[in-house]
């Protein structure tokens, strides 16, 4: 924040107190970020496309070249999305999370395999030297896949084009 906006992003980084800055998804994972020694927050959006590119260690990179954050301070909170048991992709879009880390996919010689894209964030925020105890991924309901529960989730996979959206926030008290 606080420079010209891209034309478009998934990621955004503050130190500024008093403003809250928003992530959405309704299947994608919204990331919530935050270094509590630098009082520095970000959030992203990463669907399958967002996590292949890395939208998750840029938004971390972003912290630590605009703010000086030391990656063993940032806690990274992954909100809910579609899980590995709903989502699938082409056998060539899966392959690209296969190539990161074989237990991100599951039936790979199918038509459409499972992909777990929870996962694949872990494993490279992991990489990125995220610590893994300040990846919050397990928590409440965090873990559940949106497509499974309506009763608590949107979801663009179980409804289609009429579906709402879950908002992952933060922001650094005044």
């Amino acid at each position: 924040m606080g420079k010209k906006e891209p034309e478009s992003y998934d990621g955004i980084v503050t130190n500024q107190r008093g403003v809250t800055i928003t992530a959405l998804g309704a299947d994608c994972i919204p990331i919530v970020f935050a270094d509590p020694v630098k009082t520095v927050c970000g959030v992203a959006h990463s669907g399958w496309k967002g996590t292949l590119l890395g939208v998750a260690m840029a938004t971390v990179n972003a912290m630590t070249a605009e703010y000086g954050c030391n990656l063993e301070d940032i806690i990274v909170v992954l909100g809910p999305s579609v899980g590995p048991c709903c989502f699938t992709l082409p056998r060539e879009s899966a392959t690209s999370f296969h190539n990161l880390h074989p237990s991100c996919v599951r039936q790979l010689d199918s038509l459409n395999p499972y992909v777990d894209i929870r996962k694949a964030t872990r494993i490279l925020l992991e990489r990125g030297g995220i610590l893994p105890q300040n990846i919050q991924d397990q928590k409440g309901d965090l873990d559940l896949c949106t497509s499974c529960h309506p009763d608590k989730f949107f979801s663009h996979v179980r409804d289609g084009l009429n579906f709402g959206t879950q908002i992952g926030f933060i922001c650094i008290r005044e």
